[in-house]
């Protein structure tokens, strides 16, 4: 654990070198470019992986009562990031100009309505 937290925070270092050595000059819009690319590929791919495990755990819970207890802790953070997101977007929908950018406060209610699946699916369970 200890090595994969110094391997992230290193990471991070360099991210942050690189990131302040490439921001002086004309650069600076093309790595304001590169960094939300980056952003989004690493969301897109834990996104992805929680997925996948999330099926996993479905599939699973049947026959294994430890995947139950990680689709629980799935639902949990589920609920809290919907619920941030719909945060996110009620914001961002009143600070843009043209009001109608709701992107945000749809996929936060996306998650939420997921979240509501996964809690109807552990309450069927733990009632059989």
């Amino acid at each position: 654990m200890t090595r994969a937290l110094g391997t992230v925070g290193l990471a991070v270092l360099a991210a942050w070198v690189v990131a302040h050595v490439l921001y002086i000059g004309p650069v600076e819009a093309a790595l304001e470019a590169t960094v939300v690319w980056i952003v989004v590929f690493v969301v897109a791919s834990l996104v992805l992986a929680a997925i996948v495990l999330l099926v996993a755990g479905l599939a699973m819970g049947a026959s294994r009562p430890v995947w139950v207890k990680f689709v629980r802790a799935a639902r949990t953070v589920a609920t809290v990031a919907g619920g941030a997101l719909v945060l996110v977007g009620l914001i961002h929908y009143r600070d843009t100009a043209p009001r109608g950018e709701i992107h945000w406060l749809t996929l936060g209610v996306v998650v939420l309505l997921g979240a509501g699946a996964l809690h109807w699916w552990l309450a069927r369970r733990a009632a059989a």
